[in-house]
């Protein structure tokens, strides 16, 4: 099977990207507190997205009420804020009793017995099936397409594995495969898919990965996302990277379709192995932790280097355009990219380039900030150019991906040593290293 990608939309300022590149990818995810915080407008977005016969999935984030409740609380009230005080309200129990009711977060003793875990269970499942239906039936201008107002697929509620002797971290494991299995039990009009989200440092443990992946395979869910939190693909370790070639095998040998939940270009690669695809935010959002990131502006969007398949900054790009070959505007299209962005950037002169890394200082800022124009042409150039990827990938056996990839790492370990790029293709061959 080709490898997918499912887009996530982080806010409705991402829909211009979302609606434009629609065609492009497999479908879209929503997170349940976006759900929440605009109804109306994300039914009328999914409604659009499901119109196309692309897949939507809502996420219902049931982890980040397992979390410090601070990363939610808001500064100004000193409440949940109300995004996802609404989002307990209509899960239901066990969300309003403790998060809303007791006003503390969950734990692993909370699930102790059976019925509290089918109660969970059966309030995260109803959400995604209910929730767009009855939000329809509360707009007129929605009403009629109420019926039809369905995710592809459900998600299992889920929790963050953190793989801590000190944080309950074993409870958490025996929880989450007790949730699952409970959800796989469950009958559903639409495919039913697991979540395991785990620490960085159990994709590590061997033993552990198979205890979580096995009981997954075995719980009657239909699929299942892993989430490794913090994890950048680029950044990936030796034992790492063998352990999760290894899962995508092991989950391929049962015929068990596994998703990454955040991942990049690597994750495009691991469907060699198996991996059905993957999810990412619109310009970034490869790698997410589990932990918040309280207040501040969204992260700047920096430019996809295709040949890299990472991203790079614009002055550490310019800064091998001589060493590369490229010499004008044409030569960056042979070489970098041809997308219609760049060739609408560029405009046919080399010195265009640096308008992907426009930076200004607003009036009481300290720091520079990315310009919207500039972000826009990176996020834009970044979904065209990760769809050339998955073509590439799709239409390339293992053999000829890790030949061509491994003569870009030659090309640039080549490079001059003041040439940081040179540095950047270590992924590359950290890769391929382990796919072959």
């Amino acid at each position: 099977m080709p490898s997918e990608v499912i887009v996530r939309l982080g806010s409705h300022a991402e829909k211009e990207y979302l609606l434009k590149t629609l065609p492009l990818f497999s479908g879209t995810f929503i997170g349940a507190n976006l759900l929440e915080s605009t109804p109306g407008a994300t039914v009328s977005l999914a409604w659009k997205i499901r119109s196309e016969q692309k897949s939507l999935y809502i996420d219902p984030m049931t982890y980040i009420y397992a979390l410090d409740l601070d990363y939610i609380t808001s500064e100004s009230t000193g409440e949940i804020k109300k995004s996802f005080r609404s989002m307990c309200n209509e899960l239901g129990e066990p969300f309003t009793s403790i998060v809303l009711g007791e006003e503390r977060s969950l734990r692993p003793r909370d699930f102790e017995s059976d019925d509290d875990v089918l109660a969970i269970c059966h309030c995260a499942m109803s959400y995604q099936m209910r929730r767009m239906e009855k939000i329809c039936k509360q707009d007129a201008q929605l009403r009629e397409v109420a019926g039809e107002a369905v995710p592809s697929a459900v998600f299992s509620p889920y929790f963050y594995i953190p793989g801590d002797a000190l944080s309950q971290s074993g409870e958490w494991e025996d929880v989450c495969l007790r949730i699952i299995s409970a959800f796989g039990g469950m009958e559903s009009a639409v495919p039913k898919h697991a979540v395991l989200c785990i620490a960085r440092k159990i994709l590590r443990e061997r033993e552990k990965l198979e205890r979580l992946l096995d009981g997954v395979m075995d719980s009657g869910c239909d699929a299942c996302w892993l989430w490794v939190s913090a994890l950048r693909e680029e950044d990936i370790t030796e034992s790492e990277m063998k352990n999760l070639v290894w899962l995508v095998k092991r989950a391929k040998r049962r015929r068990f379709p596994l998703w990454n939940m955040h991942g990049g270009f690597l994750s495009a690669l691991l469907n060699k192995h198996g991996l059905a695809g993957f999810s990412h935010s619109i310009g970034y959002g490869e790698s997410k932790d589990v932990l918040p990131i309280s207040g501040g502006a969204l992260p700047s969007v920096a430019y996809h280097y295709n040949p890299l398949r990472v991203r790079c900054s614009v002055p550490d790009i310019e800064r091998a355009f001589s060493s590369v070959g490229v010499v004008n505007a044409r030569a960056f299209h042979e070489i970098i990219c041809d997308c219609v962005m760049c060739k609408g950037t560029l405009k046919g002169d080399l010195r265009n380039f640096r308008k992907y890394g426009e930076f200004v200082l607003k009036p009481g800022n300290v720091r520079k900030t990315q310009t919207a124009d500039s972000a826009k042409r990176c996020r834009f150039h970044f979904l065209l150019a990760r769809k050339k990827e998955i073509d590439f990938v799709n239409e390339h056996t293992l053999i000829e991906l890790v030949a061509n990839l491994r003569a870009v790492v030659d090309e640039y370990a080549a490079l001059p040593r003041e040439i940081s790029l040179r540095e950047r293709a270590g992924a590359l061959d950290m890769w391929t290293s382990h796919l072959g």
